[in-house]
């Protein structure tokens, strides 16, 4: 479960930004918040709203890099990390900061980075356990790059590491990512909660960008997936019969050819008792668009991690929209407690979230991304209706448009 986590000097991003799931007793008692083992409240979603540019898919980009940088990271021929710091000032000579405050198990674990291009500079990870006596709070590990020697000084004590792991430590590469390697146990546990991250954001942007190389791959690739996992498929076709388009769901043969994996795939029409046939490609945006995302939505609900997704809204009719959001709200569809972190345009969502759940977001006058919470904000009543009061600009985060 994530608590929260920010970023600083990264991308878009030039101050300390946060994104916060955790909620106070004030909050509304409804399906959209839970109780995580820890006591803590936290909310199932948080939407993220603002302008085209204004920097919401650069703050999605944390999660996912963090999972890659957690789990992934020794498997990094080019020893660059893939990320950028805010490019137009002097912050591009100065370090990237991310932290992730998560929970595993009712322990709530506090994980920060330094970063350049080429190294981690500081790595920490700290533990909170709230017991029925006291919270108490330890670091678990932690390194810092010593310049001087060209070295880092290290400490796991509380770690329960191998011996001579010191040595070992890559310049860009995770002290988890290295440990679960040598099968220490507490970091597969914190690698497989990691695991549960599901998204559509990379570190060029949203993988449904037609101007980035391979764009169309990701359908073949989520049919792929489809293939091989039969009880999502069903799912996913299930919910793609209910929204009602015509569908009752794909036909997907695989043929291995010599050099390569083929696959067949064709939609399943079904007229009268005949069922009809259509290669994949004739089939609308909307149609490929929504069974991608189910791929995501889906592998969370199953698993209780978090999806993800930038663009939710692409293609989409705003009431299907609405009906995605809603597998997570209802403990029906979502029995795991899964998270959902999404930026969309279709600002109709917004008639369905709490001041705690709406995340905005705009460029200053210096092209710098800022966000805050709803809640945050002065005089923003818990009865507002937030959707016709941010198109009317009372929360700022909407086009400037000359």
């Amino acid at each position: 479960m994530i608590h929260s986590f920010s970023c600083k000097n990264f991308y878009s991003f030039c101050e300390d930004s946060v994104v916060d799931f955790s909620v106070n007793d004030k909050t509304p008692v409804n399906d959209g918040y839970f109780k995580a083992p820890s006591g803590t409240r936290l909310s199932k979603v948080e939407a993220v709203i603002g302008p085209n540019a204004s920097g919401k898919t650069n703050l999605l980009k944390i999660l996912p890099f963090l999972k890659w940088l957690i789990i992934d990271s020794l498997k990094n021929p080019s020893n660059i990390l893939p990320v950028r710091p805010f490019a137009f000032n002097n912050n591009v000579h100065q370090p990237m900061e991310l932290s992730v405050d998560f929970e595993i198990d009712g322990d709530i674990f506090s994980y920060t980075f330094s970063l350049q291009s080429t190294r981690i500079l500081s790595e920490e990870l700290k533990i909170r356990n709230k017991t029925k006596q006291k919270v108490t709070l330890k670091r678990v590990f932690f390194r810092i790059w010593d310049e001087k020697n060209q070295k880092y000084d290290f400490d796991g004590k509380n770690f329960d590491l191998p011996k001579g792991f010191e040595n070992l430590l890559p310049p860009t590469g995770s002290i988890i990512a290295l440990a679960k390697g040598l099968n220490h146990k507490q970091s597969q546990i914190i690698a497989s909660y990691w695991e549960k991250v599901e998204t559509n954001v990379i570190e060029a942007g949203w993988i449904g960008d037609h101007l980035l190389p391979n764009a169309s791959a990701n359908l073949i690739e989520t049919l792929n997936f489809y293939s091989d996992n039969k009880i999502l498929k069903e799912e996913a076709e299930k919910l793609l019969k209910r929204f009602d388009l015509g569908l009752e769901g794909f036909d997907i043969k695989k043929d291995q050819q010599p050099q390569s994996l083929h696959l067949n795939i064709r939609a399943v029409h079904l007229f009268g008792d005949q069922k009809q046939y259509l290669p994949i490609q004739y089939e609308s945006s909307g149609t490929k668009q929504l069974f991608i995302l189910l791929k995501t939505i889906l592998q969370v609900l199953s698993s209780g991690g978090i999806a993800v997704l930038d663009e939710f809204d692409v293609n989409l009719h705003p009431d299907m929209v609405l009906s995605l959001f809603d597998l997570f709200i209802q403990p029906e569809t979502n029995p795991h407690q899964a998270q959902l972190l999404f930026s969309t345009h279709s600002h109709i969502v917004l008639s369905r979230l709490d001041k705690y759940q709406i995340v905005l977001i705009e460029k200053n006058s210096n092209g710098i991304s800022e966000c805050w919470r709803l809640d945050e904000m002065s005089g923003v009543r818990a009865d507002d209706n937030y959707y016709t009061k941010y198109l009317a600009g009372a929360y700022g985060a909407v086009p400037k448009i000359n």
